[in-house]
């Protein structure tokens, strides 16, 4: 599996909701989407979780949706989840200028305003609201790094 978006990019919400995708994400959607020739170009699918806004790949999104549907006798908080998760996503297709229109619930949903942060995650993206992004503390993970067998020299 090839990393598709791995660098982060600051970038700015228009007052309609728009965000110019970077050249790097719009050139990964496009290649993702060239494989099956029955999805619109750089098509991706939006939905908001844990003060985040998250872009995953057709594919990927099928999965994950269909996880969740099958999910037998999910708690009331996971159909909570299920609900919000699912209910807020949005299929996203860059316009030919590569902006998207981010909707009014998934910016109210993920708190972003003018500025943005677009995170680059292997095979999907993250958009977080600058100040929110800036503002998260980082905590010492060293032993749950260890424990995941994960060995970084921080």
């Amino acid at each position: 599996m090839r990393d598709r978006f791995i660098n982060p990019y600051p970038r700015s919400l228009d007052a309609k909701g728009r965000l110019m995708l970077p050249q790097e994400y719009r050139a990964a959607l496009l290649s993702s989407s060239s494989a099956a020739k029955d999805r619109d170009e750089g098509t991706f699918w939006l939905t908001a979780y844990d003060g985040h806004l998250t872009a995953y790949l057709p594919d990927t999104w099928v999965e994950i949706r269909e996880q969740l549907y099958t999910l037998r006798s999910p708690s009331r908080n996971m159909q909570n989840f299920r609900a919000k998760f699912l209910g807020l996503a949005q299929q996203m297709t860059p316009d030919t200028q590569g902006r998207i229109r981010i909707p009014q619930p998934l910016i109210r949903e993920a708190g972003l305003q003018k500025d943005v942060m677009l995170l680059g995650m292997k095979e999907q993206f993250q958009i977080w609201d600058a100040a929110t992004f800036y503002g998260l503390p980082v905590e010492d993970v060293t032993d749950e790094l260890a424990a995941a067998g994960v060995e970084i020299i921080l």
